[in-house]
Parts: structure tokens; C-alpha cells; sequence
């Protein structure tokens, strides 16, 4: 027996998808930057240290005197020698005065011919270092600065910017299709 049968031939619908990707560009210029500063001005003050010796006892030690100095030195020297030469001829005066007592002018030669020893000593000139003073004021500098401020001034260039967006085409590349018909018993088309 031969039965019917119904044969099929199918076709399946096929897209096409085209894209486009996006495209971002940017370009910018340089950048001006421009500075300007005026001089700065410095001023300084200086007030000069000083440094002060004072080394009159070292030098009045030391014999080194000036000449008002030495007057007033020797003509102290002379009042003393003076007063000492008084002194020592009234003391001899009062001895031959009693001339009675014995004979004193052999006790009275004896004591000018026979001077003592001259010591010998050493010292330092000056005595000590206290003798000289020193007086010492440091320097003082003032420094002022007068400074101006920069202005940088900065030009910007905009940027270009273009975008071209995404796309995409969709598109149909094959039609579904579908075919029937029949095989076998009275409807056999083969025959």
C-alpha cells in the first residue's frame, strides 16, 4: 500500500548585521604661557663693629707714658726725693747736734758709703693680661628685600573634539522559505 506522505524543504532566514565603531578625535593646541617679574631690590644697612682697647695701666706699667704722664710721675718722684733728703739731713743735723754723746759723723759716712745690694727681681709687663681691656660691639646688618610679585599670564587653546557615533545596518541576507507537497497514494507527483 502506498500511503501519502508530505515532503518539506525549509529554509532559514539569514540576517546580516554591518557595524560601524565609534570614532572619538580630539586635537588641542598649545598653551601660551607668558611670565613677567620685575627686578627685586635689596637694601642692606650695616652699622660697623667696633672693638676698643683700653691699655692705659699697661702702658703707664710698662713706662710707656705720655709726656703729661711723666711729669706728674717724675715730678712726684721729685717731691718724695725732696722730702726724703729733708728728712734724712735734719735726723743727721739732730746727730751732730749732741756731738756730746760721741762722734757721729764715722756713723754717718758709713751709711752713705755702704749702700745695699741692688736686688735683681724679674716681672712681666704688663703684670697680668686684666691690665689691657677689651671692649668689642659686634656689627649689626639689616638686609631688606623689596620683592615684586611674578604675573604669569596663560593663554588656552580650546579643543576640537569630533565624534562619529556607532552604527550599526541590519539587513536581511536570506528569506525564510518553505516548501510543501505531497509523495505517494493519488497524490504521488513523481509519477
Amino acid at each position: 500500500m502506498n500511503l501519502a506522505r508530505l515532503e518539506m524543504r525549509q529554509t532559514q532566514a539569514a540576517i546580516q548585521m554591518t557595524s560601524n565603531r565609534p570614532v572619538l578625535e580630539m586635537r588641542q593646541g598649545r598653551a601660551d604661557v607668558s611670565m613677567t617679574q620685575g627686578k627685586v631690590e635689596m637694601t642692606q644697612q650695616t652699622r660697623q663693629g667696633t672693638l676698643e682697647v683700653d691699655s692705659s695701666v699697661a702702658r703707664s706699667e710698662s713706662n710707656l707714658k705720655s709726656a703729661l704722664e711723666l711729669g706728674r710721675y717724675f715730678g712726684q718722684l721729685g717731691e718724695q726725693g725732696v722730702r726724703e733728703a729733708t728728712s734724712q739731713t735734719a735726723q743727721e743735723g739732730d746727730q751732730l747736734m749732741r756731738i756730746e754723746n760721741g762722734n757721729p759723723i764715722p756713723s754717718i759716712a758709713a751709711s752713705k758709703v755702704n749702700d745695699p745690694y741692688p736686688i735683681v727681681d724679674m716681672g712681666y709687663m704688663p703684670k697680668s693680661i686684666d691690665r689691657v681691656k677689651l671692649t668689642y660691639t659686634p656689627a649689626d646688618v639689616k638686609i631688606e628685600w623689596n620683592l615684586t610679585p611674578a604675573q604669569i599670564d596663560v593663554s588656552l587653546t580650546p579643543a576640537e573634539i569630533s565624534f562619529t557615533p556607532w552604527t550599526t545596518d541590519i539587513s536581511l541576507r536570506q528569506e525564510a522559505s518553505l516548501e510543501m507537497w505531497p509523495i505517494g497514494g493519488m497524490y504521488d507527483e513523481t509519477r
